[in-house]
């Protein structure tokens, strides 16, 4: 099995997870906490698409701005 595929399966895996996890959670700071991480995960993702300039907007907004606002 290439690595590659491996490591898509595994964040698409995390992403889905911490997707339905915001969706059930009921606590706002959850929420928060948990759209932060699915904005790191993202981050990776796109890394891993060798598309480094959306990684790091999505880092920077996505991780770093939406926690410092909560």
């Amino acid at each position: 099995m290439n690595e590659v595929l491996l490591v898509d399966g595994v964040l698409l895996f995390l992403v889905t997870i911490c997707a339905v996890a915001i969706i059930e959670v009921r606590s706002l700071y959850a929420v928060a906490m948990l759209t932060s991480v699915y904005s790191l995960l993202m981050a990776l993702v796109w890394t891993n698409m060798h598309s480094m300039d959306v990684a790091f907007t999505e880092a920077a907004v996505g991780g770093g701005i939406s926690t410092i606002l909560l």
